[in-house]
């Protein structure tokens, strides 16, 4: 798989040893993704490799089906706005992240994995450890000790290794890179460029389920920014085959009180600084201080004609509930999505088609409102 750093440019054929750029450390990005051809869609096919010829790996059909993908598109009316909500968290382990973790996995193994390495506040490693036990690799998962016991109790369940860290976040991930080589092959959400070809297939499955049609906005719960980029990236792959004669509005969403990224969107700068937050969020799937796709995400936002949006706790917390009063219990950091969309309103026009991807089961954490 030929891959590149956005950052540098350094172009590199894909290892399991070198897990980001030698040269300036940053993630790695496929460096010639096939062109969008919908004659290859594999159209009995309704996971992620329904699009297999197209995501740039070294594969094109999965080694063990798990059934990723092919989430429900529902039209719904969120504050007297008519939406569409994509169902991300009815994947197998209960997030978005199986998407771009299936491709990862699938590569991985293509390429001789025999032990995988993730740290992950939750999603992530739930949904490494999902598939390490499928596949029949040993995994490890370095998660905060703070995480939420539900995500820890669902990593474990699934057989793997699970190593809780003190500290913050940045120690956790220092030590799975401590580990990275001694114990096994970083797996990274982060960092690995086949998690960002299967976070593709949701610009793919989009399209095919409006009927050729595009969103003209897309909302985004952000930290390391890979469902985002991939997303992008599909879209994009889209408008260079003609299928669609423009592209999406994206939206990425953090939390107030963890915002790297809004933060040096809002300051005009090229890349983003890692910062202290500015205290601990509900949203804890985007308590990422300084994400390694930064200069990337800022790229897409201003590439996209989108904007970033940083979300009180109150609202994270409101938006919850409006969403459950639509039937949908989503984790905090999901419901960002609800109380970005409350405050664009004001600039969204009547007729505009609102994309929100559903991200995480609620019944990931704990509930963050009293019942009224």
């Amino acid at each position: 798989m030929q891959v590149f750093c956005f950052d540098c440019g350094y172009p590199a054929e894909l290892t399991l040893d070198a897990w980001r750029c030698p040269s300036c450390g940053g993630a790695w990005e496929p460096a010639a993704l096939p062109a969008f051809d919908a004659v290859n869609i594999q159209r009995q096919d309704f996971s992620i490799w329904r699009y297999g010829s197209m995501l740039g790996l070294d594969i094109v059909t999965p080694f063990v089906p798990m059934g990723v993908g092919w989430t429900p598109l529902v039209p719904a009316m969120l504050f007297d706005k008519k939406i569409h909500l994509k169902l991300e968290y009815l994947q197998p382990s209960g997030s978005f992240k199986d998407r771009g973790v299936n491709a990862m996995v699938n590569q991985l193994m293509h390429m001789g994995v025999s032990s995988m390495i993730e740290d992950s506040s939750g999603n992530a490693g739930a949904s490494l450890a999902a598939h390490g036990a499928r596949f029949g690799i040993h995994t490890e998962i370095y998660v905060p000790e703070d995480a939420s016991r539900f995500k820890k109790h669902q990593i474990s369940i699934y057989g793997v290794d699970l190593k809780t860290i003190p500290g913050t976040r940045k120690d956790t991930e220092r030590a799975a890179h401590a580990a990275v080589g001694v114990r096994g092959t970083y797996a990274s959400h982060a960092y690995h460029p086949a998690y960002l070809s299967g976070q593709m297939t949701v610009a793919f499955e989009v399209w095919e389920q409006l009927g050729g049609n595009i969103p003209d906005w897309i909302l985004y719960p952000v930290a390391q920014g890979g469902q985002f980029i991939g997303a992008w990236l599909g879209w994009s792959k889209l408008y260079e085959a003609g299928e669609i004669n423009r592209l999406p509005r994206m939206v990425a969403v953090q939390s107030a009180q963890v915002s790297p990224l809004y933060l040096a969107w809002r300051d005009g700068l090229d890349d983003v600084q890692a910062i202290t937050p500015a205290g601990r969020t509900i949203a804890e799937g985007v308590s990422i201080s300084n994400p390694v796709r930064g200069k990337r995400l800022l790229h897409v936002v201003r590439e996209s004609h989108g904007r970033v949006m940083a979300i009180q706790e109150y609202a994270i917390s409101e938006g919850q509930r409006e969403l459950a009063k639509l039937g949908y219990y989503v984790e905090p950091t999901s419901a960002l999505v609800s109380a970005a969309l409350k405050e664009l309103l004001a600039e969204i026009h009547e007729d505009d088609l609102v994309l929100m991807p559903l991200t995480g089961n609620g019944l990931k954490g704990e509930p963050t409102f009293n019942r009224v």
